[in-house]
């Protein structure tokens, strides 16, 4: 298959290129034109596709909620603007695109703003993968699995997190791939099914740390009701934190 990937090289799309090396990858990212190792990176604000692509996906952006409340215009040129053109450029051919948990409560935060914007913009057969707190090898430095493990854990909270292991997260993409977006609903929710309480994980992983109400953009609990994609015939998860 040829494969479109946006994001090719971030945390999620590492290891999604990784698992396809078997087929015709072509990547676009938020880098302008350079190269890594011999591989050109095309800016998605430039995005095209070729007439013989069989699939789309679509994980460029940006996604730390917190940052999105000092520079929302960013966000929304990021996140929604260059969307539009994939979205446009990949009507009628079949694309996942990385949705969140956020727009369950969208209003919350600019981050989640940019998440729902997505999902009214997607075509027939496009389909928002809605992520929860997705953790692996190469995850960003801000997310909490990352600071348990750098040491960089300051408080605590009572939130409720949902976290999904990254390749679980290629195992859903993956099954997309071979059944295809026809016929499919517009967006499933992606994650353990599990809600895991921060305070608790801090105090797992051996932090004597404060507790502190945490942020007014933040969800109070994003636990993923995963029903609807298992009843598609995904396996589930197959790592738990």
């Amino acid at each position: 298959m040829k494969i479109v990937i946006t994001g090719s090289r971030g945390f999620i799309g590492t290891h999604l290129r990784n698992s396809l090396q078997d087929h015709d990858i072509v990547e676009w990212d938020t880098k302008l034109n350079k190269t890594f190792n011999g591989v050109l990176f095309q800016d998605i604000k430039d995005f095209s596709v070729e007439p013989d692509t069989d699939f789309v996906i679509h994980l460029a952006g940006l996604t730390d909620v917190r940052e999105s409340i000092e520079i929302p215009d960013v966000y929304w040129t990021q996140n929604v603007e260059y969307s539009k053109r994939v979205f446009e450029a990949c009507r009628g051919i079949p694309m996942l695109y990385a949705s969140s948990s956020c727009v369950k409560e969208w209003w919350l935060s600019p981050y989640g703003t940019t998440k729902k914007v997505l999902e009214e913009l997607a075509h027939a057969g496009h389909i928002g993968l809605r992520f929860t707190n997705v953790y692996g090898d190469g995850a960003p430095d801000f997310m909490l699995t990352s600071r348990l493990v750098n040491g960089n854990v300051t408080h605590k909270t009572n939130h409720v997190r949902d976290f999904v292991h990254v390749s679980d997260v290629v195992s859903v993409v993956q099954f997309f791939l071979d059944q295809g977006t026809e016929g499919k609903n517009r967006f499933y929710e992606v994650g353990s099914g599990i809600g895991t309480k921060i305070s608790d994980l801090v105090e797992r992983h051996g932090y004597d740390v404060p507790m502190k109400e945490g942020d007014k953009c933040e969800m109070s609990d994003n636990t993923a009701d995963i029903s609807d994609i298992l009843k598609e015939g995904w396996v589930g998860p197959q790592v738990f934190i």
